[in-house]
C-alpha cells in the first residue's frame, strides 16, 4: 500500500500556510548572513539565531517522517493478516497481566507460524510462560492456547462468522494503535511550537503553523481509516 512521503505531504499544503513555510524556510536560511545595524548587539543576534524559523520546518518534517512510520507500521501489520490463516499479527494487541502491571506480548516474546492453523509463541522468560496463555485467552480473540514444554502453541480456528469478528475486533485495535502514535507526535509538535511561542513568535505565525500541523495530523488519521476499511472488507468477504 502505497504511503505519501514527507515532502508530498509537505507540498501538499496550500494557502497561506504554505507560503508561510516557505517564506520562514528562506527567511531562516538567510538571517545568519544578514547585516546587523551599528545598534545591534551580539545578545541580539544571538537571540534571532537560536529563535530561527529554520528550526520549526525541521519539527515539521521530524513530524511528518515520525506519523509516517506509524502508517506504515499499520500498513505492513494489516497485510499479513489473513481470515483463518495462522498470523502472528493477530496477537499483536494483546497484553500480559504481570505482578505490578502488564506489558505487551510482543516486548515479552517472540511469535512465529507454526504452521498454516498455529502459531507459536517462545516467551523471552519462561517464568512467564502461564500469564501468557492465561492473557491471549482472555484477549476475547477466540484462540485456546495451551503450553507445550517452554513455549505456548495457539490454535488459529478457520474463518467462520465468529473467528472473522474477533479478528475484526483484532484490527480496530490495531489501528487505534496507530491513531494513538499519530495523536503523540501531534502533541509533541505543538509542545515545540509552544516553546517557539515564547522565542517571539508572533500569534499570527503560531496559528499558522497550528493549521499546518492539524492538517498533515489530518492526512495521516484518513490514511489510517482508509487502510483499516480496506483490510476490513477483505475480513468480511472471506
Amino acid at each position: 500500500m502505497a504511503i505519501t512521503t514527507t515532502g508530498q505531504l509537505l507540498r501538499g499544503f496550500a494557502g497561506p500556510g504554505r507560503a508561510l513555510y516557505e517564506q520562514r524556510r528562506l527567511y531562516g536560511s538567510n538571517k545568519k548572513g544578514a547585516k546587523k545595524g551599528k545598534g545591534s548587539s551580539k545578545k541580539e543576534s544571538e537571540a534571532d539565531e537560536d529563535s530561527s524559523p529554520a528550526e520549526m520546518t525541521l519539527d515539521m518534517d521530524k513530524m511528518a517522517e515520525q506519523m509516517e512510520r506509524s502508517v506504515g507500521r499499520l500498513a505492513e501489520e494489516l497485510q499479513a493478516v489473513r481470515a483463518g490463516r495462522a498470523n502472528p499479527a493477530i496477537l499483536n494487541s494483546v497484553r500480559v497481566l504481570l505482578k505490578g502491571g502488564s506489558a505487551p506480548l510482543t516486548d515479552l516474546a517472540m511469535v512465529a507460524v507454526k504452521d498454516a492453523q498455529h502459531l507459536i509463541v517462545i516467551p523471552n522468560d519462561t517464568d512467564t510462560l502461564r500469564p501468557i496463555e492465561t492473557s491471549i485467552r482472555s484477549a476475547d480473540l477466540g484462540l485456546n492456547p495451551r503450553t507445550e514444554k517452554d513455549t505456548v502453541i495457539v490454535p488459529v480456528p478457520k474463518s467462520t462468522k465468529e473467528s472473522r469478528e474477533k479478528l475484526l475486533k483484532s484490527l480496530g485495535a490495531m489501528a487505534e494503535s496507530a491513531r494513538v502514535h499519530v495523536r503523540k507526535h501531534r502533541q509533541d509538535a505543538m509542545k515545540r511550537l509552544k516553546a517557539d511561542g515564547k522565542q517571539g513568535m508572533s500569534q499570527d505565525e503560531i496559528r499558522t503553523w497550528e493549521k499546518d500541523i492539524q492538517t498533515a495530523t489530518d492526512k495521516f488519521a484518513a490514511k489510517i481509516e482508509d487502510q483499516l476499511k480496506a483490510k476490513q472488507r477483505e475480513i468480511e468477504r472471506a
